[in-house]
């Protein structure tokens, strides 16, 4: 079997109402793939890139083109998404098996093809190269992020990132270090990566004027359990860092999940994106959440008015 590492940069939705105005969920809109073609000593033997013009979110969303530098000028350059994919497959020819860092890639090329009515493979073997790292080389479970496990595996002579090619080209050193063939056959079913999109699509996105208005809402309101669909209970949220918090929520039919939520503010405009997103979690994570939940404890706000000592003064010294 041939391994092609694809990797995909995509313009998100401006809203939760866009995103869903096609009568199904589209997160974003495909502008760049690149792939890597891996030869049989598991080495880069050849690469593809194409620019893709957008069809439906032709306006760069500032955090995307803050992160990949891409302009809303330069996607106009590009060429339509059915022209780019039919080269894509083209190029990738026959009895071939895409690896992706994460699993955000293939969902989102298979919306990408609803979105043209343009049919999906099937099947379509596809694997998640970030779980086979955390597998085979990390032995961790939490996720590792394509820089961290460069730079675990001592690789240094990488290519900038957030580039769809030069993303491809730096997952493809990780197969060079990874047992491939033996991890592919210890996988598990690759249909379920490609064919079934989490309960909450990765990079669920929602727009606000402000800061202020998003902490209004509740985000883990009417979310359910993707195994029994009951609403989960979210305990309280978790703020490790600036712009991401975290809940937990245990199901009664055994499962339980992290809502992660993590949020970017214009500086121009002030204006806030949120991104939510649902993770099925373990019993480890879990006591660890439980953990987290003890040691911090609300604060108390303090009051501007002065209040009178719970204790009596010690009495004034005698002349």
């Amino acid at each position: 079997m041939r391994y092609i590492v694809l990797d995909l940069e995509w313009n998100q939705a401006l809203s939760k109402e866009a995103a869903n105005a096609r009568g199904f969920h589209l997160a974003g809109e495909i502008i760049q793939i690149g792939a890597v073609r891996l030869g049989e000593d598991r080495r880069a033997a050849d690469t593809f890139r194409r620019v893709v013009a957008p069809k439906i979110y032709k306006k760069m969303h500032w955090s995307v083109r803050k992160l990949t530098g891409i302009s809303t000028q330069s996607l106009a350059e590009g060429m339509a998404f059915p022209a780019a994919y039919e080269e894509f497959l083209a190029w990738c020819g026959e009895d071939f098996a895409l690896l992706t860092w994460g699993p955000d890639d293939v969902p989102m090329l298979l919306s990408n093809l609803r979105l043209h009515k343009i049919p999906a493979p099937d099947p379509l073997p596809a694997y998640d190269l970030q779980r086979i790292y955390s597998r085979t080389v990390s032995g961790e479970k939490k996720q590792c992020s394509l820089a961290d496990a460069l730079a675990r595996l001592e690789i240094t002579d990488v290519c900038p990132p957030h580039d769809a090619l030069n993303d491809a080209l730096n997952t493809a050193r990780i197969c060079e270090k990874i047992d491939l063939d033996d991890a592919v056959a210890h996988y598990g079913d690759p249909v379920k990566l490609a064919s079934e999109p989490p309960q909450l699509p990765p990079g669920e996105i929602k727009e606000y004027a402000s800061l202020k208005e998003m902490e209004t809402e509740d985000p883990t309101a009417e979310v359910v359990c993707p195994e029994c669909g009951a609403p989960l209970a979210f305990g309280r949220w978790l703020r490790r860092s600036p712009g991401k918090k975290t809940a937990g929520a245990a199901c009664g039919c055994g499962k339980i999940f992290m809502l992660r939520l993590r949020w970017y503010t214009d500086e121009e405009s002030g204006r806030v994106t949120s991104v939510r997103s649902l993770d099925e979690s373990n019993e480890e994570q879990w006591a660890s959440y439980q953990r987290h939940l003890h040691r911090r404890r609300p604060r108390r706000r303090r009051s501007s008015k002065k209040t009178a000592p719970t204790e009596h003064p010690a009495p004034a010294s005698e002349e």
